[in-house]
């Protein structure tokens, strides 16, 4: 076999989920049909959702602030900043909220968006996917009861 196209689609870890869940769902509806899939593969599928689903992952929030449209209508929003797939896949995976997390997601940045367009791309993922919750950090949080 030949490889005509590689990485001809990317895939966000939005995607990767509603994947995983329907394929769950036909697994269920299998082991009453009592037809039995390979091996580990309900394993897998069962560690993967729950690593979607645990903090800090985007995924995590109840309910989900992703779905198809959201997706669309972001990728359509940041259209006109001249950012790669892999970094558009990035900014959906990440769902970043500060400029630090960004910088993680878009190479060069600095040389290739100004703060003002920065901070554009920031408030653009947080109206379309919502803001995340962010929670205090461990340390912070003994040391306020402490005092």
């Amino acid at each position: 076999m030949k490889i005509l196209e590689a990485q001809n689609a990317l895939l966000s870890n939005y995607e990767v989920y509603q994947f995983l869940e329907e394929r769950q769902e036909r697994l269920g509806k299998q082991k009453q049909n009592r037809r039995r899939g390979p091996g580990n593969l309900e394993t897998l599928i069962h560690e993967l959702l729950q690593y979607f689903r645990s903090p800090p992952g985007p995924l995590s929030q109840q309910p989900t602030t992703y779905s198809a449209d959201a997706v669309t209508k972001l990728v359509e929003q940041l259209r006109g900043y001249d950012l790669a797939k892999g970094e558009l896949i990035m900014i959906l995976n990440m769902r970043p909220q500060t400029p630090a997390q960004l910088h993680a997601c878009i190479e060069e940045i600095e040389g290739r968006l100004s703060e003002d367009e920065q901070s554009k791309i920031l408030d653009i993922v947080a109206e379309v996917l919502g803001q995340f919750p962010v929670e205090e950090e461990e340390g912070e949080g003994e040391a306020m009861e402490e005092a």
